[in-house]
């Protein structure tokens, strides 16, 4: 080891752990490397350590490393921890994504750094720029961090291809980092490692999972807050706990109830703060300082703080309701005592009787490390853009040759030559690549490159769809596509409080119309886009620990041993089932009331997706559309105009194993999922542009590539045909059997997966009134610059002083033309102003710059103290603010910003090295 690295890991550390010994060991030995160990072990450093050295050993050329993070927050926090590695060695660490100024790449291209620290879509933009390629050359390691993260989708097969792309010109050696997984094996040959490092030690968790009923203080609490009792009840438990440990985490599933959490504790009294990813930077930042340096003693959070973000000591973590995956919950309590040899303290607050059962099972899976295994997925629009990136570098080649490339990955190295051509055949017709017969070689042709930088990012744009309200003739909201694209006509949603049916998609305008419903049974929130699915082998143990709770309770015990939980709150789960209709292992029930037909089947989401789109699609045939469907973890609820004879959908259930695939192939097509997956994996193919609107999407492109591609997306992400084939040949051989009943009204159980959960929609309205007060409560608190657009006299503020002060005039000059920036467009622009004064000519991007703050100050001069609040909003740019000002007007201009801040951060969730909106880059 080199003197100087020895000498900064004792100043740092004092020693290496194990993990870090044995890593350094491995990798110096010439390894690749796959480093699997949980939160808090020194994961980085095990990777980055044996870097450093043979950078300084062996006086490596830059660029010598790339080191690949997925996430944005990540990345954020790695170069401040390689920083402070790479000031000590006189090692140059530098970051570079789509947000990196155009002074500093070129910067990195003159005088490149060490250590490059990039997302995978920044590795296909990188390859392509001809004055970095001879660096590139240099690289000698590639790091992948939370490889888990980027395995299951296709974000990790782009990755994949794009290392096989710097294969062909540089020598490295991969290592790679991830929490523990189900399939360490496979992520090992995934990544195309050699050696898989663990730590030598066991990491120790305490898993307490609760079901708090009200006790006669909560009443009071209750009226205070406007909750109920049972809600009441859970907020105090989670407060004891957060008061009996110290510094907390508190995850919930979902960022809207985030919000709704952190505002009851707030209300409370309870310093508190909220994280999560549609906040802007600075407002995360803040929130995990005020954690760090004890200002707070919890951060109400999502999954946004699972991946190793440095907020200093955490004591306990807290689950509010299932995790609903045992990787999520170890992933997430390993943040509390996460040095090596502590025990980490998490607990679950479950809300009701089925979320407590799921997380008693979660729990005790993590205990025995029973990890869910993260699927690996390739695709064929992806190798499609592979081709294209392939041919931008090189011009012409062999057509073999990127098929060869392609087959030396993991996910594609089964890749048929006849899928291949079948690729290449889509982009020949849409005029991006050529093949000279003669020759044998694929060229380029014009619009390629258009196509691939568009498509660096395999995450779909995301696209807000206004909600109709057919009665009133207005429109009352917006939803982001992801969630539009699970919806059916017929089927119910909630939103704002409200719940509403839907009359008609209209996906050529982006427009639902929709009618109130008055009532919350078969309902979808408008958060579920963002629910983790149940996985089938937890949903499947519910079952078996409910059979064992009915017919054994000491023997359901002993199945949940290691768990922390108490027995008298275990009894009042068995109370709530056992009178009831209730799957189990062994039990489908099928149970139909007036209005609505449960499928209760222990299966997990994706597994009850497929069954339910077989019985939906023979209902059809039978009856019409006249039924709506939605599948749940444990269960699968239609909403019917009249009641069903359960015997008849019992037979629907059984079905040949073999035909699985085909049926629900056939329910899929005809499904709005389904045409809003073809037209993205359309244009990631680049048969379609990235602004087309198709309305008979499916038939376009009927028995083609692309619809193979879409349907293996679907499977892959919301269908488990496997497991469904499993089911059927599980009721073949009468291992299952499907229990009937016939109810006036539902049962306790049925009404559950039904309704809303009372834990998001209390009062919906206010609701809706409390989340508007907490955004605009974030807008008043959010730092800008004032600027004069005329003399240049500029001031930092922030927007609630805003709110009272004579807006029009510039104290040093008296122009009426003041400009609200964020503090980075106003530098520019200062710049920018110098140069407009003396007549000095401006280059596109100044222009740009001048003329964005000129707008912004004729909304302030036109719209005052609305206009302040919509620019400082994060994502929104005069542009954008001109529009959502003539539209809407106080609380509904508050929504608008909302719903705009929203979609902006889930577009821009991953740093993409192509060109951004630029109005919005910095907003």
């Amino acid at each position: 080891m080199h003197i100087l690295l020895r000498k900064t890991i004792k100043e740092r550390f004092g020693r290496l752990n194990r993990l870090q010994q044995d890593s350094f060991k491995e990798i110096s030995s010439g390894k690749s490397v796959l480093i699997i160990a949980p939160t808090g072990s020194g994961k980085t450093e095990a990777a980055v350590l044996p870097v450093f050295n043979e950078i300084l050993e062996g006086r490596l050329k830059p660029i010598s490393a790339l080191y690949i993070a997925p996430l944005k927050a990540l990345n954020r926090d790695l170069l401040e921890r390689l920083e402070w590695w790479g000031q000590k060695l006189g090692i140059s660490v530098e970051v570079r994504h789509g947000d990196t100024s155009a002074y500093k790449k070129a910067k990195q291209v003159k005088n490149p750094p060490q250590i490059l620290i990039i997302t995978p879509e920044t590795l296909g933009v990188i390859l392509t720029v001809k004055s970095l390629r001879k660096h590139l050359g240099n690289v000698k390691f590639v790091i992948v961090d939370e490889i888990a993260e980027l395995v299951d989708n296709k974000r990790g097969a782009q990755l994949l291809l794009n290392l096989e792309r710097l294969a062909e010109i540089a020598d490295f050696r991969r290592i790679g980092m991830t929490a523990t997984v189900g399939n360490e094996e496979e992520v090992r040959d995934w990544l195309k490692t050699e050696v898989i490092v663990r730590p030598n030690w066991k990491k120790g968790y305490h898993f307490h999972v609760l079901y708090p009923e009200p006790k006669e203080k909560d009443k009071e609490l209750a009226e205070g807050l406007s909750v109920s009792p049972e809600i009441a009840s859970r907020l105090r438990v989670l407060w004891e706990i957060v008061e009996n440990h110290g510094k907390a985490l508190v995850f919930t599933n979902t960022r809207q109830f985030a919000e709704v959490l952190a505002h009851r504790l707030k209300a409370w009294g309870k310093p508190v703060e909220v994280h999560h990813g549609s906040l802007s930077k600075e407002a995360r930042v803040k929130a995990e300082k005020a954690l760090k340096e004890g200002k707070i003693k919890a951060l109400i959070c999502t999954s946004s703080m699972e991946l190793g973000i440095d907020i200093g000591d955490v004591d306990v973590v807290i689950q509010y309701m299932s995790p609903r995956q045992v990787n999520r919950l170890v992933q997430r309590v390993g943040r509390a005592k996460h040095r090596i040899g502590e025990v980490s303290e998490g607990y679950i607050i479950a809300t009701n009787v089925e979320d407590y059962l799921q997380s008693l099972i979660i729990a005790k899976r993590a205990l025995e490390g029973r990890f869910e295994a993260v699927e690996p997925i390739g695709g064929l629009d992806v190798l499609a853009h592979f081709v294209v990136g392939l041919l931008i570098e090189h011009k012409k080649l062999p057509r073999e040759r990127p098929y060869e490339i392609a087959r030396r990955t993991y996910v594609y190295r089964d890749l048929s030559w006849d899928d291949y051509l079948d690729v290449l055949g889509v982009l020949e017709e849409a005029r991006l690549i050529g093949f000279d017969e003669e020759k044998n070689l694929l060229y380029l042709r014009r619009g390629a490159f258009q196509y691939y930088y568009e498509n660096l990012s395999t995450i779909p744009d995301e696209v807000s769809w206004r909600v109709f309200d057919s009665k009133s003739g207005h429109i009352v909201g917006r939803l982001d596509e992801s969630f539009v694209m699970d919806l059916e006509e017929g089927m119910e949603f909630v939103m704002n409080g409200r719940s509403w049916i839907v009359l008609k998609i209209d996906e050529e305008a982006r427009l639902l119309k929709v009618r109130e419903s008055k009532s919350l049974e078969s309902a979808i929130p408008s958060w579920e886009g963002e629910m983790i699915p149940v996985p089938f082998g937890v949903a499947f143990d519910v079952g078996r620990l409910r059979r064992e709770l009915a017919f054994d309770f000491d023997r359901a015990k002993e199945l949940l041993k290691g768990v922390e939980f108490k027995e008298k709150e275990l009894r009042r789960a068995l109370e709530e089932i056992k009178d009831e209709p209730f799957p189990t292992d062994r039990d489908i029930v099928v149970e139909s009331t007036p209005k609505a037909l449960i499928i209760h089947a222990d299966f997990g989401s994706r597994t009850n997706e497929a069954i339910g789109r077989i019985v939906h699609s023979l209902l059809i045939l039978h009856y019409g559309r006249v039924f709506s469907v939605r599948s749940q973890g444990h269960a699968i609820v239609f909403k019917t105009p009249f009641q069903l004879n359960p015997e008849e959908v019992k037979r629907y259930i059984y079905q040949e194993p073999g035909s699985v695939e085909f049926m629900v192939s056939r329910a899929l097509r005809d499904s709005h999922p389904y045409r809003w997956r073809m037209l993205n994996v359309a244009k990631r193919f680049g048969a379609l542009r990235r602004d087309a609107k198709i309305k008979r999407i499916e038939r376009l492109f009927e028995g083609t590539v692309i619809e193979r591609e879409t349907l293996n997306e679907l499977y892959h992400d919301k269908v488990d045909i496997k497991r469904a084939e499993l089911v059927m040949e599980l009721l073949k051989t009468s291992s299952l059997r499907v229990k009937t009943t016939l109810r006036k009204e539902p049962s306790k159980l049925a009404r559950l997966n039904m309704t809303v959960s009372g834990e998001f929609l209390l009062s919906g309205v206010m609701e809706r009134d409390e989340l508007i007060e907490l955004f605009k409560k974030r807008l008043l608190e959010h730092e800008v610059v004032l600027v004069c657009t005329n003399c240049g006299w500029h001031s930092k503020t922030k927007v609630s002083r805003l709110r009272n002060v004579k807006l029009r005039q510039c104290p040093r000059c008296g122009s009426k033309m003041l400009a609200v920036s964020h503090p980075i467009d106003a530098e520019e622009f200062l710049g920018v102003l110098e140069k407009v004064r003396h007549g000095e000519p401006l280059e596109r991007k100044e222009e740009r710059a001048y003329r964005k703050l000129l707008k912004a100050a004729d909304l302030v001069d036109s719209y005052g103290f609305e206009a302040v609040l919509a620019l400082a909003s994060y994502g929104t740019g005069p542009d954008t603010a001109a529009r959502l000002l003539a539209q809407y007007k106080g609380d509904a201009l508050i929504l608008a910003l909302m719903e705009r801040e929203r979609q902006f951060i889930r577009t821009r969730r991953f740093w993409v090295g192509r060109k951004e909106d630029e109005e919005d880059k910095t907003a």
